[in-house]
């Protein structure tokens, strides 16, 4: 009898586990319905206010000045609170925060009045660079909207006037997530603005253009294009998102480092005569480049160390294999990171021909087909960002994460710090903060450091104690 009970039990909860499986499926099924739904929703709305803007346009008007026509205004969400306080600590896997950041003090501002974002899950995406002295923040939005602010009062941007429409002559600049401004950089006086361009029909590049800065009125030129564009008709597909790139990095006094992408034309980055998927050095008076690695799926984040002469990039990977590439003495040789001959993720679909498999095999091997390792790789990808360094020896770096699951280390900051040697990364520590980090820039003291968040269209102001 007893032995019956027992076995009634065990079946009892076998079912009820079944039972609460079942469940389970079908509301996850149900949420990621729900889920599917607003997203494409979402997608809708996006493409309306895109064609509402396109017609603006074409009158001399503009969407955003309807909103708000002279600037951009924050909110107040939290101001001055150490890490642990506005850290949901459900969101912690351990309890102690890093030392480091545990040194600053943390401010959030948000805005509504940024419309266009590059991608589904941003609420309003721009870029940002200190100026005067790090007395001044400047901000780009993703559809080309510049603005201003004091470090004193960042709740407001002033916006300024440019010429910046005249360079855009596609419509799917403004309605499709794909394109919009990629880095703005500011040396001597002049802004620096990247963005992906239509050069022809069916042929897309990324461009820099220069205006010197003035609150007033922006006038940008040309500055560089690259020899070619990318042709949306080739064998591997185009898809401009793995083509963004598009950061801008000061390098000496007469040159800047520049990544790009391979827009998924997967062979250009190991082509040497093609700009794409490198990391590119540009001469600021005569305009020519030259390649300084190659081998790049689509480097996100780009630091330069003139006191230890390294280049630390940070590159989205294809269905994981997000990297870290250091690369020491850069410009002894051209060094090659191996994409798509080797990366530690896998294609995002399975059904690719012979000929686009041989041309990226994805090999699970850096060095032994004679290109640099990553010096850290991430598996699943954290939708890595911008790369700063935020010590004297730069050697401890602030890396931002997008994505959209905590789980897998996205939506928040990512510290590492190296050796003494550089060789290998001795500390790495995530910070999740729920929001997807578009930009990070940081004051030359190291005292000041800004992000915006792009999942609330917010700014994350770090004010060391």
């Amino acid at each position: 009898m007893r032995k019956i009970i027992n076995y009634s039990i065990f079946l009892f909860l076998v079912l009820l586990l079944l039972v609460g499986y079942f469940i389970n499926k079908k509301n996850s099924f149900s949420k990621k319905n729900e889920i599917g739904n607003f997203a494409m929703q979402l997608n809708i709305r996006n493409q309306q206010i895109a064609k509402i803007q396109k017609n603006l346009l074409i009158n001399e008007n503009n969407i955003n000045n309807i909103i708000n026509p002279k600037s951009i205004e924050f909110k107040k969400k939290f101001e001055n609170l150490k890490l642990s306080k506005f850290i949901d600590q459900r969101l912690l896997k351990e309890k102690k925060l890093d030392k480091h950041l545990d040194k600053y003090l943390f401010s959030k501002f948000t805005t509504s009045d940024i419309l266009f974002s590059g991608n589904i899950n941003a609420n309003g995406t721009a870029y940002i660079d200190f100026f005067n002295n790090d007395q001044n923040l400047i901000l780009a939005t993703y559809d080309g909207i510049f603005a201003f602010s004091d470090l004193d009062n960042i709740k407001n941007f002033k916006k300024i006037n440019s010429n910046f429409k005249q360079f855009i002559d596609y419509g799917e600049f403004y309605s499709n997530l794909q394109y919009g401004i990629k880095d703005i950089f500011i040396d001597n006086n002049i802004i620096y603005v990247s963005y992906i361009d239509q050069e022809k029909k069916d042929c897309y590049d990324l461009k820099i253009i220069t205006a010197n800065l003035n609150f007033e009125f922006l006038n940008f030129k040309e500055f560089f294009k690259p020899s070619n564009c990318i042709d949306t008709n080739n064998s591997h597909g185009y898809w401009a998102h793995q083509g963004a790139g598009g950061r801008i990095f000061l390098l000496d006094d007469e040159n800047i480092l520049f990544t790009t992408g391979d827009f998924r034309n997967r062979p250009l980055a190991q082509n040497l005569k093609s700009d794409f998927g490198k990391i590119i050095k540009i001469n600021l008076k005569s305009k020519k480049s030259e390649i300084v690695s190659s081998g790049h799926r689509n480097p996100q984040g780009l630091f330069y160390s003139k006191k230890f002469d390294f280049i630390l990039s940070t590159e989205h990977g294809p269905k994981g294999g997000d990297e870290i590439n250091l690369n020491l003495n850069p410009f002894a040789k051209i060094k090659n990171f191996g994409w798509p001959i080797s990366s530690y993720g896998e294609h995002y679909h399975k059904n690719y021909s012979e000929r686009i498999l041989k041309e990226a095999p994805l090999n699970k091997s850096h060095k032994k087909y004679g290109f640099e390792e990553p010096i850290k790789y991430f598996d699943p990808s954290i939708g890595i960002s911008e790369v700063k360094s935020i010590s004297e020896n730069d050697n401890i770096f602030l890396i931002g994460s997008m994505g959209n699951e905590i789980k897998d280390q996205d939506l928040g900051l990512h510290l590492i710090e190296f050796d003494k040697n550089y060789k290998k990364i001795i500390k790495h520590n995530y910070i999740p903060i729920n929001e997807r980090v578009r930009d990070i820039v940081v004051a030359k003291n190291k005292e000041l450091i800004v992000l915006f968040l792009e999942t609330t269209s917010s700014l994350l102001i770090l004010r060391k104690i």
